[in-house]
């Protein structure tokens, strides 16, 4: 059976289910209406804000000049991503949201409707309000609002991936971790590791004017670059947090494999990454990949822990019972 095909109603967790069978006489009570009423509400809401979010995204990259690539190119620095790497990636997290979207209408079963609606809420059409208004920012070249606007969206992403520790992703379940948990995972990522930083060394005028000052944010760069990923690998190790790695990795690589321009406008005139910055995006991208095996060690060392406990326990009682049964 599909997470979305109906099934009867119950709620592992304890708790009232976001839908509820009506009653004999075809009633329902006022909590399953407002719980009903909650899903409804995200089922307008959260498509609205995804064509939104696209729409603007669009605009502002492909019919503005400068756009969100021109812009980049503009004010190159040492942070900057590879900009045609982060546009695959963006078009994979829209595609991903697209799919949060047909769940969130097809959905069925109750543990999905829970997910969706305690774990993820109508947060995620902040988010994307959030993201339509900061590409307008940009593009308008208001990095200041641009930054507080991801930063408050980095928050909200941080509600929603707190809330979604009690619902997590199951391959019992793929398609909600394929379009439920993963969008939430690549959003956090890029806006916590890759957009504050690159948008922040910009409104800072961290930036590379010529080839004569390329060195001159070197250690800022290595700092930040630093500090976001080793939060990120302690959290991905702590939760073993599988999708959030793999985006950690990827953004690593679209870091290594941007060269920013000493002239906007000439192409020739890219330069190489510092060798600190290198150096440190290497050892974050191992970072990663070791603090999420550390992670599902420490969980089967716990496991087989608990499995030995529970054995002896099991044990014990055998014995004692036995001992009884001979007084």
């Amino acid at each position: 059976m599909s997470s979305y095909d109906p099934v009867p109603v119950s709620s592992s967790s304890g708790r009232r289910a976001v839908y509820q069978a009506p009653s004999h006489e075809g009633l329902i009570t006022a909590e399953q209406f407002k719980e009903s009423m909650r899903f409804v509400r995200m089922q307008i809401a959260v498509p609205i804000s995804v064509l939104i979010a696209m729409g603007a995204n669009l605009v502002c990259a492909l019919a503005l000049k400068p756009g969100l690539a021109g812009i980049n190119v503009r004010y190159p620095t040492l942070v900057s991503p590879n900009s045609i790497m982060i546009g695959l990636y963006w078009a994979v997290l829209y595609c991903l949201q697209v799919g949060f979207c047909l769940v969130l209408l097809l959905a069925r079963k109750d543990v999905t409707k829970e997910t969706l609606v305690y774990g993820v809420g109508i947060r995620f059409a902040v988010a994307n309000w959030l993201l339509a208004a900061w590409a307008v920012s940009f593009t308008l070249q208001a990095f200041a609002v641009a930054e507080i606007l991801i930063l408050l969206n980095v928050v909200n992403l941080l509600t929603i991936h707190l809330t979604l520790l009690k619902y997590p992703p199951t391959m019992k379940r793929p398609l909600d971790t394929i379009f439920i948990h993963a969008p939430m995972a690549l959003l956090l990522a890029i806006l916590f590791e890759v957009d504050w930083v690159h948008n922040g060394f910009i409104a800072l005028n961290w930036r590379i004017h010529d080839r004569s000052d390329r060195d001159d944010y070197t250690w800022q760069a290595v700092a930040f670059i630093a500090s976001v990923n080793i939060v990120a690998a302690l959290w991905e190790g702590i939760r073993r947090q599988y999708l959030m790695t793999g985006a950690s990795i990827y953004l690593l690589f679209t870091l290594m494999f941007a060269s920013p321009r000493g002239d906007p406008d000439l192409p020739s005139s890219a330069l190489p990454k510092p060798t600190p910055v290198l150096v440190v995006s290497i050892a974050c991208l191992v970072l990663h990949v070791v603090a999420l095996i550390a992670g599902l060690a420490w969980k089967r060392m716990r496991d087989r822990e608990g499995r030995i406990r529970l054995e002896e326990e099991v044990e014990r009682m055998e014995r004692e019972e036995y001992e009884a049964r001979d007084h």
